[in-house]
């Protein structure tokens, strides 16, 4: 949303669930670019975790925008964190089900094909209930995983955490992005996907080659793959930066010490980056690369921790230039 410049306020965060008050028609841009959901859609009514003060709300609705054109509905439920553990499920659907049917008489349950789909969603917090405007394709990430393309290799990144860098760079339709480490195209097949102008460097024209079969085999193709070297690229500004840098067992970087080529790569990516750019950026969790980034210049949007393995946490920082 920030790279399309949607305002919008967090309402709350919380394992598995995020409420936002921003326009409906953000909803159809986060079910097209991000693979970190599995439903999403619009909050109808939220209650503080009473069961009968829900339901006394839920009595009270005004659905009938809800059901403009549609007349069949069901009933979904989804319990987070262990929450009210002695409530069934099946028992709050039904519930809702019947009190549904109290406000809209002419309503029948169809749970093949409904016009309309209802959540409800019990955490901690309390109850909500929604309406299910999109649901993540199904097999979308299992058919983009590294070992479905035609070329692998084992320090390529999983989809669904390569198109989160891609949104973490705030990169928007159309504009040019870049990643600099781009490998056999893992990172750059998901800023492609999005209809950015992707652009990869690599010093290996293997590479690359296998970069550009790979995004071919889903349909997209790079603005440009350059073989080159990610500190001294011929490309002279960019607003979207996002890599993951050599470190990994299988990963090499030519002879170079691993902080050497991190605080030199960071020094050259902010004079590349236009002013307002992000760079989201992968390292190991014992690189102290935040305070590399601020000595070159950068100041700290983010930043995440990601387990990969017994040996390896990933660090993602996201940077801008101001």
């Amino acid at each position: 949303m920030e790279a399309f410049r949607i305002p919008f306020r967090e309402i709350a965060a919380s394992p598995k669930l995020l409420r936002v008050d921003a326009d409906d028609s953000a909803l159809e841009l986060v079910a097209k670019r991000s693979m970190m959901y599995d439903q999403c859609g619009i909050e109808i009514a939220f209650s503080k975790p009473s069961r009968k003060r829900f339901f006394s709300l839920v009595k009270r609705l005004d659905l009938a925008d809800h059901f403009a054109g549609g007349r069949s509905y069901a009933v979904g439920s989804l319990r987070i964190g262990g929450a009210f553990k002695r409530l069934r499920r099946t028992a709050m659907e039904r519930e809702i089900g019947e009190a549904l049917r109290t406000i809209q008489p002419n309503l029948k349950v169809n749970l093949e094909q409904p016009d309309v789909t209802f959540l409800c969603i019990i955490s901690s917090r309390g109850f909500l209930l929604g309406e299910v405007r999109h649901s993540r394709v199904p097999g979308l990430i299992a058919s983009r995983r590294p070992r479905k393309r035609p070329v692998f290799h084992p320090s390529t990144m999983q989809p669904k955490l390569a198109r989160c860098l891609v949104n973490l760079a705030r990169a928007s339709e159309g504009s040019l992005f870049l990643d600099p480490f781009c490998g056999v195209g893992g990172i750059l097949l998901e800023a492609a996907a999005v209809r950015c102008e992707a652009v990869g460097v690599d010093t290996d024209p293997r590479m690359l080659k296998g970069a550009r079969a790979n995004l071919r085999h889903y349909g997209v193709d790079a603005a440009g793959l350059i073989v080159g070297d990610a500190l001294r690229t011929p490309i002279r500004s960019v607003h979207s930066v996002a890599t993951d840098p050599p470190y990994g067992r299988e990963a090499s970087t030519r002879g170079r010490r691993l902080h050497t080529l991190l605080g030199d790569f960071l020094h050259s990516a902010y004079a590349l980056l236009s002013e307002g750019g992000h760079l989201c950026i992968c390292c190991p969790s014992d690189v102290q690369l935040t305070r590399m980034a601020k000595t070159a210049g950068f100041e700290l949007v983010e930043s995440h921790l990601v387990y990969v393995h017994r040996s390896l946490s990933r660090r993602i920082l996201v940077l801008t230039k101001r």
